[in-house]
Formats: C-alpha cells, sequence, structure tokens
C-alpha cells in the first residue's frame, strides 16, 4: 500500500478507512477528493472515490448502506471500473464493527423490505407513478426493444435478452395453455409485451391494467401500431376496481404483486380468484425473499425512499400459504433465480453503455440511483437473498378431477 504525504487531520481519515477494508481481498484502489491515494494494486478491478471531503466525514460517521448509496447519488462517492466486484465488498465488510456502532454495509443489498407505507389505492397509484413514469424513453435504454421489466427466461448462457424476454413471455402462455377464443387477464401489464404477444401468437382476448400513466400510454400506442384494437385493450385501474365473477379464463401477474403490500395479498388472491372461471388458471410471477437474508434497516430505507415506495417482498412459502388460504390449488412452482440475476446483469450494462441518453432522458442522480439499486439487487440474487418465483394457480376443486396434464411437457 502506498499513499501521497498526508497532514496529521487526514491521517485520521484514512486510518479509519485502512481498518474498514483491513479485511478484505485487495483487489481494488481507493482515491480521494485531493488527489491522495490508497493503493493495493497495480491492476485494479475497481476503484472506490471519495469526492468530497465532508461527505466523507458524515458516511464514516454513520457508515450504513445508506449513507454510501446517498452518497453515490449525489456524486461525492463514486465506483470506477467493476461495479458488481465493489458493491459484493458488502460480504467482507458486513460484520465489522467500528467504534460502537453495529454493522456495515458498504454498498447497497436490497432484500426485503419493511412494512411501512398503508397500501390505498391513491397511495398504490402514488408509489407506482414514482416508480415508472420517469420516462419511457429512459427504461427502454436498458429494457431494450422488448420494453419487458421482469425476469427474462434463459435457455442457454449465451442468449441475448430480447430473446430471453420472449422466452419468457411464451413460457407464461404455454404454463397457462392459452387457446383462442379464451379472455386473458393481465394484472400490472407494464408496458403491453405480454397481452399482445399472446393476442398475436395464440389467438385470445387480452386485457390489461396497469397504474402508470406512462405505460398506459405506451400501451395504447403500441395496441393501435398492431392494428390489435378487437383483441387488446388496456385500463388505467386498480386491481381492486375489476368487477365481475369469473370473467377470465386466464389470469397472470408478473412483477406485479410485491407492490400490493403484505396484508393486502390476501385480499389481492380473493379477487383473482373472484374474477378467474371455474376451470381458469393462474399464473403468478414475483420476487420473494428468502428466511436467511440477511435484511438491515438502510437498506430498506434506500429501496423504500428512492425506488419503491411502499414495496414489500415475503417468502415463498408465506405466499404459498396465503394462496391455499384464500382457495386455490398449487399446480407448479418454478425458481428463476439465476435467471434474475442474468436479466439484471444485462439491464446493469446496457444502463452504462447508454449513460449519456439515460441522463437527458431524467437526471444524473437518477441514473446513478438506478444503477445502484439494479446492480445491488443482480448481487442479491445471486446470493440467493431474494428470489422469483412462478406459482400456477386454480381454484381449488369443488367436484373432483384434474386441470393440469399429466406431465410437464406442455411447458416446454
Amino acid at each position: 500500500m502506498c499513499a501521497k504525504q498526508l497532514n496529521k487531520k487526514d491521517e485520521e481519515l484514512i486510518f479509519t478507512i485502512e481498518k474498514i477494508f483491513r479485511q478484505t481481498k485487495k483487489n481494488f484502489n481507493i482515491e480521494f477528493w485531493n488527489g491522495e491515494s490508497i493503493t493495493y494494486t497495480e491492476k485494479p478491478e475497481f476503484i472506490l472515490k471519495f469526492n468530497d471531503k465532508e461527505s466523507f466525514k458524515k458516511i464514516i460517521s454513520n457508515p450504513t448502506s445508506l449513507t454510501f448509496a446517498e452518497a453515490f447519488m449525489d456524486k461525492s462517492f463514486d465506483i470506477e471500473g467493476n461495479i458488481f466486484k465493489a458493491l459484493s465488498l458488502k460480504d467482507e465488510l458486513q460484520n465489522l464493527d467500528i467504534s460502537n456502532k453495529d454493522k456495515i454495509t458498504l454498498l447497497l443489498k436490497t432484500s426485503s423490505l419493511p412494512i411501512k407505507n398503508k397500501h390505498t389505492k391513491e397511495k398504490d397509484k402514488e408509489n407506482i407513478s414514482h416508480h415508472y413514469d420517469i420516462s419511457n424513453d429512459f427504461y427502454k435504454l436498458f429494457l431494450g426493444s422488448s420494453m419487458v421489466y421482469s425476469c427474462a427466461y434463459f435457455k442457454t448462457q449465451e442468449e441475448d435478452l430480447t430473446r430471453a424476454q420472449e422466452n419468457k413471455i411464451d413460457h407464461i402462455c404455454k404454463k397457462l395453455r392459452l387457446k383462442p377464443g379464451e379472455n386473458l387477464l393481465d394484472v400490472g401489464c407494464g408496458w403491453g409485451s405480454m397481452i399482445i404477444w399472446a393476442a398475436k401468437n395464440y389467438g385470445v382476448t387480452s386485457h390489461g391494467i396497469t397504474l402508470s400513466e406512462e405505460q398506459y400510454k405506451y400501451v395504447r400506442e403500441r395496441i393501435k401500431e398492431e392494428h390489435l384494437e378487437v383483441k387488446v385493450t388496456v385500463e388505467l385501474k386498480d386491481y381492486r376496481d375489476l368487477k365481475g365473477t369469473g370473467v377470465y379464463d386466464k389470469i397472470v401477474s408478473i412483477g406485479m404483486f410485491e407492490h400490493v403490500g403484505i396484508k393486502n395479498l390476501p385480499k389481492y388472491f380473493k379477487i383473482m380468484n373472484r374474477l378467474l372461471k371455474e376451470d381458469g388458471l393462474f399464473l403468478n410471477h414475483g420476487i420473494t425473499h428468502t428466511k436467511n437474508a440477511i435484511i438491515s434497516s438502510e437498506e430498506a430505507d434506500f429501496i423504500d425512499k428512492y425506488i419503491f415506495p411502499g414495496g414489500e417482498l415475503h417468502t415463498i412459502s408465506g405466499v404459498l400459504d396465503v394462496m391455499e388460504d384464500t382457495d386455490y390449488e398449487v399446480c407448479d412452482v418454478e425458481c428463476l433465480r439465476e435467471h434474475y440475476f442474468k436479466t439484471l446483469s444485462h439491464w446493469v450494462l446496457n444502463l452504462q453503455a447508454n449513460k449519456d441518453e439515460a441522463i437527458k432522458f431524467s437526471s444524473e442522480k437518477i441514473y446513478r440511483t438506478w444503477l445502484l439499486y439494479m446492480t445491488g439487487c443482480a448481487i442479491n440474487f445471486h446470493l440467493g437473498f431474494i428470489s422469483v418465483y412462478q406459482v400456477l394457480l386454480t381454484k381449488s376443486t369443488k367436484k373432483g378431477g384434474f386441470n393440469i396434464p399429466l406431465t410437464r411437457e406442455y411447458m416446454l
């Protein structure tokens, strides 16, 4: 390790930094606001850059994942090089005691979210707008032409993101055994990829709902461009406002139920049960956290404040309990954890490659916030702290018999 000559006051700060990083793999270097540096290796995989002295003091006095994340967003702290490697430092640092602080996590590790917000219709619409109404152009920069904002399905390690997203949508269609003439509901339809694909490739009549104004306008334009006005419709509507009984042959929800709130899950699943025909199928695709997930209040505060206000994750076992308690039979459960790690890795690289455009369509703070958020999520999927499951459901039978084929070959 080498560094430039430091004055006494700066030496105290450097001593603290050295204490923090003493047990880590020295595959990185550190740079400070005044040009001074700590060099651990001649070929660093990344560089941690503290750009502002006062912010650095604030971080050291309260070394939580939230203070590091906010400093990154404000450019007083930066990462140059491999951001995935940098955020992985959290695993080496989380048991370190500094002064009388508890644990320190240097960079964001996203996992479970706190139960804080009441999930009223008005609050949920506000929360969805916060997340999804940044700019359709901003999302397209990292989602790509498919405009699918959920876990893709990679049939090979080399498959590109667009093809993997098409795989995911078609995989769901096969699980639901969609047939021409059926009515499909997509709850939280995003930018419309599922309802359009199902109508074009499986001949169903598709209806999507969303709370995002930007998504709603985008889907309407896509429907017109594809000349699918007869087969595909979209509404700006809360799932709690859906009326009727036995309306849909098939229902799908992809990456939406994380916004519902754990306390509201029974109501959510009961409404879907009411809307589903007696022999219908419902596929719920969503993120969960594992029972052994390491949860910090600072990480949860960061997500709740800057990314997903009101978002909450449950365990898969807890979700399955709610499903069975609301009169469903669980027909199939598939874990896609590795697929989401690969999906997020693609999104991060896409966002980095389109940095200037992303800032133009949003702001530099939003760009940096999302870069941090998605990288942290990717790492947590890799570590197994969070996961994603597709659960295929049918109504609990009252007349006996079976509602799915004998084997899973129909899904392939």
